[in-house]
């Protein structure tokens, strides 16, 4: 039992070490990619960025199974590197012109937070990973829709609109947590309208600069930020 504890221990501060010297490493390789012109090259450390991310994945999950000796860790674990898997798979099929650079940076983001939930409850990784399987399914479809849906990039004021009006309903008559108005409460269920406004206020900048990237435009979009920001100071919601 001593033999198996300190083995245990080995590994567990062995993986810490080698868990940062692999961030690091996927992290110059995120900037060293922009020297190469040879598509070749780029793909090699695309991969190598994949194998860095798996690895880290790989070792965290090792330590909190030998931590805690729950079976459903390693089901768990199998389970993500199936999706994240996948989803590097599907976007390479269905985009294939999309940056694998931003989908590596994704993927390794999740796998992060994957980890970080697991940590604190297994209970709440367990729902917040169904909630990105799910969410995972829809985005691979959103970019055809916009490409589809020409009429996305004519609403800049009616995204600024839905907005400003949803951020002053919350100031208005929003439920108040921890001394900040963040959500509405609708028959127990608690809708945070900051969160699907954060998609409404890129699709907003978006859509303008489309149209015009000059001065003129820039001071439009730049006090239609401001006032989304200023209510959003007005409800206390700094988060």
């Amino acid at each position: 039992n001593r033999v198996g504890v300190r083995v245990t221990n080995i590994l567990i501060e062995l993986s810490r070490y080698l868990i940062i010297i692999a961030i690091a490493v996927y992290t110059y390789k995120g900037f060293a990619i922009f020297r190469f012109t040879k598509e070749e090259d780029k793909n090699t450390v695309l991969r190598v960025q994949n194998q860095l991310m798996f690895a880290i994945h790989f070792m965290a999950y090792l330590i909190l199974f030998l931590t805690t000796g729950k079976l459903d860790i390693i089901i768990v674990y199998f389970a993500q590197v199936i999706f994240l898997s996948a989803v590097i798979a599907l976007y390479r099929v269905i985009y294939p012109k999309a940056s694998r650079l931003i989908i590596n940076h994704m993927c390794m983001l999740l796998a992060i937070s994957f980890i970080i939930l697991t940590r604190l409850s297994y209970t709440k990784a367990i729902k917040q990973f169904r909630i990105v399987i799910i969410s995972m399914f829809i985005t691979l479809f959103i970019p055809y829709i916009i490409k589809k849906l020409r009429i996305l990039d004519k609403l800049g004021y009616v995204y600024a609109g839905i907005g400003i009006g949803l951020l002053g309903l919350v100031a208005i008559a929003g439920s108040t947590s921890y001394g900040a108005k963040l959500s509405f409460n609708f028959g127990g269920i608690s809708l945070q309208p900051s969160e699907f406004i954060k998609i409404t206020f890129v699709f907003c900048i978006a859509a303008l600069f489309s149209k015009s990237q000059e001065l003129k435009q820039v001071i439009i979009v730049t006090a239609l930020a401001a006032v989304h920001v200023l209510i959003l100071v007005a409800s206390k919601d700094l988060g």
